[in-house]
C-alpha cells in the first residue's frame, strides 16, 4: 500500500473531528436524547405514541439497543466489542439486561469515555481508541457498531478508496471473531438515486460532521463479501425520521436551557440540522441500514475449499 493510499484510508473522522461534535457536552445532549443518551435511529416497530414523549423514545432506543445485541449472539458468556459506544447504552444494556460480564467499547470522545467510565459498569473497559488501533486480548463472541460506520470514509475519496477502507474494517472484525461470529451493524446510508452531496448538504459536512462520508449499501456489500455473510438486512429510513423528529422537538421544549448551555448559535445549528435531516429521510436521499453479517468460516482464495481459505484464529 502507498503512502497516499495510506493515508486516504486512514481518513474520515479524525478525533478532533469527533470531538467537536460530540465533546459540545453531554448535558446540552441529555435535553433532548433519551434518559440513556443514545445518540442514533431508534427501532420504532410497535411502538405508538408521540416521538417526543421521553417514555416513548426510551423504549424506541432500548428496542434498536435489544435488536443488535440479539442480531450479534450476546448472551451472558460473551465477549462484547462495540465499536463506537457513545455514552454507553449498548453496554449498559448488555451488561444490565443480558448480563455479559466481558465488554470493550471504542469511542474517540473524551466526554463519552468519561461517562462511561463514570457509570462503573461490570467487566466493561472503554478506550478512547480508533478501531485501526484495536489490538484485543482474545476474540470476541459478536461485535456490535451503530452510527460509527458513517465517520470512517471522507468526501475526497473514489468509490475504490471507500470500498478499500471499509474492507479494512471487515478485515480487522473478522480477524477479531470466530469462524461464523456475528457484526450488527448499524449505518446512515445514500440511496441509490442520491447523488454523494444530495443528502449530506455543505451545512452537514461543514458544522456537523466535519470529515465523514456516507456509504452506499453496494459499497458496504462488495467491501464485506471476502469476509462477511449478510444475513440479515432491514431498511428504516423512516424510523431515522421519526428519531430525528423526537430530538427535535424535545430540544426546541428545552430551548431556553439549550441557549444557556451552548449559545444560541449553536442551538440554532443543531435544529437546522435535526430539522433538515428530517426532511432528508422523507425524502429518501439517506436511509438507514440495519445489517447482521456472519463471519465466513473460511477466506476466498484457496482451491478445492469452495474458494475461502481459512482466516487465522
Amino acid at each position: 500500500m502507498n503512502s497516499r493510499t495510506d493515508e486516504l484510508h486512514r481518513a474520515g473522522a479524525t478525533t478532533a473531528d469527533i470531538q467537536a461534535h460530540y465533546d459540545i457536552g453531554k448535558d446540552f445532549y441529555a435535553l433532548w436524547l433519551d434518559p440513556g443518551l443514545t445518540y442514533s435511529c431508534a427501532l420504532w416497530d410497535g411502538i405508538t405514541g408521540a416521538p417526543g414523549s421521553t417514555d416513548v423514545l426510551m423504549r424506541a432506543q432500548r428496542a434498536k439497543l435489544r435488536h443488535h445485541l440479539g442480531q450479534a449472539g450476546i448472551t451472558a458468556d460473551s465477549r462484547l466489542l462495540d465499536i463506537g459506544c457513545g455514552w454507553g447504552s449498548l453496554l449498559r444494556t448488555a451488561t444490565e439486561e443480558t448480563g455479559v460480564r466481558q465488554a470493550v467499547g471504542l469511542t474517540l470522545s473524551a466526554d463519552q469515555h468519561a461517562h462511561v467510565r463514570s457509570l462503573g459498569l461490570p467487566g466493561v473497559e472503554v478506550r478512547v481508541e480508533d478501531w485501526r488501533d484495536h489490538e484485543p486480548d482474545d476474540v470476541y463472541t459478536g461485535i456490535v457498531s451503530i452510527g460509527a460506520f458513517e465517520h470512517f470514509t471522507h468526501p475526497a475519496m473514489s468509490r475504490d478508496e471507500r470500498i478499500g477502507a471499509y474492507r479494512d474494517f471487515f478485515a480487522r472484525c473478522a480477524g477479531w471473531l470466530p469462524p461464523l461470529g456475528r457484526l450488527s451493524l448499524q449505518t446512515i446510508a445514500l440511496t441509490d438515486h442520491a447523488g454523494h452531496d444530495d443528502s449530506v448538504p455543505d451545512f452537514f459536512a461543514r458544522e456537523i460532521f466535519p470529515g465523514s462520508a456516507l456509504p452506499r449499501l453496494s459499497e458496504i456489500a462488495t467491501a464485506c463479501e471476502p469476509y462477511f455473510a449478510i444475513t440479515a438486512l432491514r431498511e428504516d429510513g423512516a424510523d431515522y425520521a421519526r428519531t430525528v423528529r423526537a430530538w427535535s422537538t424535545r430540544l426546541f421544549r428545552a430551548r431556553e436551557q439549550a441557549q444557556l448551555l451552548v449559545g444560541p448559535d449553536i442551538y440554532r445549528r443543531y435544529r437546522t440540522y435535526l430539522r433538515a435531516s428530517e426532511m432528508v429521510f422523507m425524502r429518501q436521499a439517506s436511509t438507514l441500514y440495519r445489517l447482521t453479517l456472519r463471519r465466513w468460516p473460511v477466506r476466498p482464495g484457496l482451491a478445492g475449499t469452495s474458494g475461502r481459505q481459512a482466516l487465522p484464529e
